[in-house]
Order: C-alpha cells, then structure tokens, then sequence
C-alpha cells in the first residue's frame, strides 16, 4: 500500500490561488472531463452535462452573479457542472437522482485534477436558488438544465499536502 500521506486522495485540497496566465491545456480539460464522465450514476442514466469556460472575459463575467464566483474568476479554467432534468433517474416518489450522481462526478474531476498537477476548488451552486438562477440567466440556459456547481480549475503555486482528517468518534459498528 502507498503512503498515505503521498496518495492523490489523501492530498486532494482546496486550492483558491491560481496562476491566472497558465492555462491548462486542451488535452487535460479533455482528461477532466473523461474522468468526470467516469463516475456512477443511479441507472447509469449519467444526467451530467459541462460548460467549459477558458475565455477570460467570459469567466471574470460570473464574477458579479454571486459573491464566490469571485473565485472562479481568479482562474485559468473553469467547468459548471449541469443536471439534465430530462435524462436523470427518478425513484418511484418522483425525486432526481442527478445530485448524487454529479457530486460523484465532480470528485472524480477534482481528484484528476491533482493527478494532472492542478489545483481545483468546488464552489456550491445547487441548491442556492440565487446562485441557480443567476447563472441560468447569465447563460440563457434552458429550464430543464439545472446548474449545480462551478469548479475553478489552474495550475497554483500551492501545494496539495496530507491533511489528516480521519475522526474514530465518526465511526459507528452496528449500531449507532
């Protein structure tokens, strides 16, 4: 076994500072989004959809939508991750399955990312309503497309260290 402390899910941070001028290149927004894709689905009915944003003009004009896009605007790449209402799973009450789905997704985008040499960030979207709407708006977005998360992707001078969180008292054998 590797370890621990060298292992990319174990050193997979938050990273918040990017060198704006250092794009990340095509073929590793290709490998994002093949990772991403990767991930298991209620039904396998893979409600996911991307926007992909590497125009700087187009990602600083998120920014104003809400407070913490203001993140997104410091880098170089940035991937909203949409639900597809028309093609997610629905159990027999009627719920979408897409958020289990897309959160599924996205760790799999933010663990590849280390693995690439790059820094991500996952900036909550769904289910503020502000948020969902704001960028709805923004992109004239249809109203099937639900917008669940903007990931703020670049290369940072930060590092990705091992951080460990392990807590026992979280840990429950059968019975609680």
């Amino acid at each position: 076994m590797n370890n621990i402390n060298e292992s990319i899910i174990f050193i997979r941070r938050s990273i918040r500072s990017f060198i704006k001028e250092k794009k990340v290149e095509p073929e590793k927004v290709d490998i994002l989004l093949r990772a991403a894709m990767q991930a298991p689905s209620a039904c396998n009915k893979q409600p996911w959809e991307f926007l992909i944003l590497d125009d700087e003009k187009i990602i600083d004009s998120i920014a104003p939508i809400d407070k913490h896009y203001v993140l997104a605007a410091k880098a170089p790449l940035v991937i909203i991750v949409l639900g597809n209402e028309k093609t997610t799973y629905r159990g027999e009450n009627g719920l979408a399955w897409y958020p289990q789905d897309l959160s599924a997704s996205i760790q799999n985008m933010l663990l590849q990312a280390v693995e690439l040499g790059l820094g991500s960030v996952w900036i909550g979207t769904y289910p503020d309503e502000v948020r969902i709407n704001g960028l709805k708006k923004h992109f004239n977005m249809p109203e099937h497309i639900t917008r669940f998360a903007v990931i703020a992707i670049g290369y940072s001078e930060d590092k990705h260290k091992f951080v460990d969180r392990y807590d026992s008292s979280k840990i429950h054998y059968n019975k609680y």
